[in-house]
C-alpha cells in the first residue's frame, strides 16, 4: 500500500506538470485572451479532431496514467492482504479475485485513455481510438463503474482506500467531464470558453488526494492492536 501511495504521487505530479505546461507555459504564450487556450483543441485528455499537440503534455499525461493504473493495482493487492475487522483474517479467494479483476479492468481504462494520448502526441494526430463510440462509453462506464464498485467493497476493510478509489473517480472519463463542467469552473472562477481553465490541474490534484488516503490507510494499518483494556 505504501507502494501504492508513492506510484499515486509519482502519477499526481506528471499530470500537475503537463497542466501548468498547458496552462502557464502555453497558455502565456496565446496572448492576453484566455480563451485560446481554453479550445477544446488543446485538450490532451482524450484528443479528438481538430486537434493542436501542446509540447509533451500528452505524453507525460500517459505516463502518469500508466503510473496510477500501476498504483491502482499495488492498491488493490494491499487491500488483500488486509484482514477482515470482523474475523482478523484475510478476505475469501472469491472476494480477492473479484476485486483483483474489478482493478485490472479500471486500470486497462487507464492504459487504453492513456495510450491513445500518447500516440497522438507522439504523431501529432489523433489516433483512430478517437472515431470509436463504443471505446468511449467502455471507458466512461468501466471506469466509473469499477471504482464505484471497488469503494462499496472495500467500505468495511479500509475507509480510507475506499476514500482513495472515490477519489481516483476524478482521472475517469466521468470524472474528467465533471472537472471541467462543475468543479474547474468553480476553482478557476468565470465560465470558460470550451474546456474550464485548469481542468487538467483538479484531474490531477484528485490523485494526489488519493495518495495522501493511501498514506492514511498505510498509518492506520501499521497501528498496533491492543488487546483487552
Amino acid at each position: 500500500m505504501l507502494a501504492a501511495a508513492g506510484l499515486f504521487v509519482a502519477s499526481a505530479a506528471l499530470q500537475i506538470i503537463a497542466s501548468f505546461d498547458k496552462w502557464i507555459e502555453f497558455g502565456g504564450s496565446r496572448g492576453p485572451d484566455p480563451v485560446w487556450v481554453e479550445d477544446h483543441r488543446f485538450d490532451y485528455f482524450f484528443p479528438g479532431d481538430p486537434w493542436e499537440s501542446i509540447g509533451t503534455t500528452a505524453q507525460m499525461f500517459e505516463t502518469g496514467l500508466l503510473i496510477q493504473a500501476a498504483g491502482l493495482m499495488a492498491l488493490a493487492v494491499g487491500v488483500m492482504l488486509l484482514p477482515r475487522p470482523e474475523s482478523g483474517r484475510v478476505a475469501s479467494r472469491p472476494a480477492n479475485i473479484t476485486e483483483i479483476v474489478l482493478a485490472l479492468l479500471v486500470a486497462a481504462t487507464y492504459a487504453t485513455v492513456g495510450a491513445h494520448a500518447y500516440v497522438s502526441g507522439a504523431n501529432g494526430a489523433p489516433s483512430s481510438l478517437q472515431g470509436s463510440p463504443v471505446i468511449v462509453w467502455l471507458l466512461m462506464l468501466v471506469g466509473f463503474g469499477g471504482l464505484v464498485a471497488l469503494a462499496a467493497r472495500w467500505r468495511t476493510r479500509s475507509r480510507a482506500a475506499m476514500a482513495a478509489s472515490l477519489f481516483l473517480l476524478g482521472t475517469t472519463f466521468v470524472g474528467y467531464l465533471v472537472c471541467t463542467y462543475m468543479i474547474a469552473p468553480v476553482v478557476a472562477g468565470g465560465a470558460s470558453h470550451d474546456t474550464a481553465r485548469w481542468t487538467e490541474t483538479v484531474v490531477g490534484a484528485t490523485t494526489a488526494a488519493a495518495a495522501i488516503a493511501v498514506i492514511v490507510a498505510v498509518a492506520l494499518a501499521a497501528r498496533p492492536v491492543k488487546v483487552g483494556n
